[in-house]
């Protein structure tokens, strides 16, 4: 996003009318910032472990009207969907990879002239692993959330989650 709008700004820094350029500048500048600001509350991510059975646990709570695609989603339709990619760990052995554990919704997108499945108001992934010692599970998530009208940039973001092998107690 920040390499589109330089360029944006290049292409008009050898205008003949600098104040209109400068005034220019300001205003595309903020309308992106205000893009970028707007978007960024209309989901809510929470990442847990689950001990037993050792699974790991994405969850969202996504404001009203908006949706967010789903993990098997075709890219090739146009929307982006939901991505989670766990980052290898010695100490982490993947048994199941993410599955989505909220049903998907499907209907005809205009915005892309395609039928597409997509979460509304909350989505939960979870997969299996098994955790042989005490370590971080890291990963990164990318996602894309849209409306009726308008998608917002899709985006990457990192996570981190403390994990520990379950241990059962002997009875006494």
């Amino acid at each position: 996003m920040a390499q589109f709008v330089a360029n944006i700004f290049r292409n008009f820094e050898g205008s003949k009318l600098p104040v209109m350029s400068s005034a220019l500048k300001s205003v595309l500048f903020f309308c992106f910032l205000s893009t970028w600001a707007f978007g960024q509350d209309k989901i809510q991510w929470h990442f847990d472990f689950l001990p037993n059975p050792a699974s790991l646990q994405i969850s969202a709570t996504i404001e009203k009207g908006w949706h967010l695609y789903a993990l098997d989603l075709d890219p090739s339709i146009g929307p982006v969907p939901t991505q989670i990619v766990l980052e290898k760990n010695k100490a982490i052995q993947v048994l199941v990879p993410f599955e989505a554990s909220t049903k998907a919704q499907q209907s005809f997108d205009a915005n892309f002239g395609a039928e597409v499945a997509y979460f509304e108001n909350s989505f939960e992934a979870r997969n299996r692993i098994k955790v042989k010692k005490p370590t971080t599970a890291t990963g990164e998530l990318t996602y894309m959330l849209c409306d009726d009208k308008r998608c917002l940039p899709p985006k990457t973001i990192h996570f981190e989650i403390k994990v520990t092998p379950y241990k059962l107690e002997k009875p006494n």
